[in-house]
């Protein structure tokens, strides 16, 4: 098998472009997705006999998950390192009054207050349709859940945030 017959490579060549597009939707940063995309290729060449027999269809879609996967871990292991004071966003330029504008933090505040609250189980899943903007199957396969417990969950998690928000509103 010659090299541009082994499965990697064809991978390579069929899904590179989707795999950075995923990877810099995620991680919003080129180096970081690069860094996704390489450690992404890393662990399908390790499982390379997965991909001999798939369509190029496939395959892209197969990789892009692997890059999903590794984009999101590496998102959220940059998340736990604190940022350099010169990387910390900008404050959000808010065209209201300062008391629309006090509201609106107090009210976002809250909010994610209560998501950090939220037991993993339904924050999770909430945060990938949310923040990363994945439909049921993508979220059932990066959790490793089935879809019917995505939504399951999905249902529990915006109940509870209303049972919640009601009690703190109190």
């Amino acid at each position: 098998m010659t090299t541009e017959e082994r499965p990697a490579a064809r991978v390579w060549v069929t899904a590179k472009d989707a795999m950075l597009r995923e990877a810099l939707r995620i991680l919003r940063n080129e180096a970081d997705a690069e860094d996704a995309v390489g450690d992404a290729m890393e662990r399908i060449v390790k499982n390379e006999a997965k991909f001999s027999a798939l369509s190029c269809n496939e395959m892209r879609s197969l990789a892009v998950i692997y890059v999903r996967n590794t984009a999101i871990s590496l998102y959220n292991a940059n998340r736990r390192r604190p940022l350099p004071v010169e990387e910390l966003p900008e404050e959000p330029d808010f065209s209201g009054s300062p008391e629309e504008e006090a509201a609106a933090r107090d009210s976002a505040d809250r909010l994610l207050a209560l998501i950090e609250a939220m037991p993993p189980s339904y924050r999770d899943p909430l945060l990938l349709r949310v923040k990363y903007d994945m439909d049921i199957d993508e979220i059932a396969a990066v959790l490793g859940i089935r879809n019917g417990t995505v939504r399951t969950r999905l249902s529990r998690a915006r109940s509870w945030l209303r049972k919640h928000e009601r009690r703190s509103g109190e």
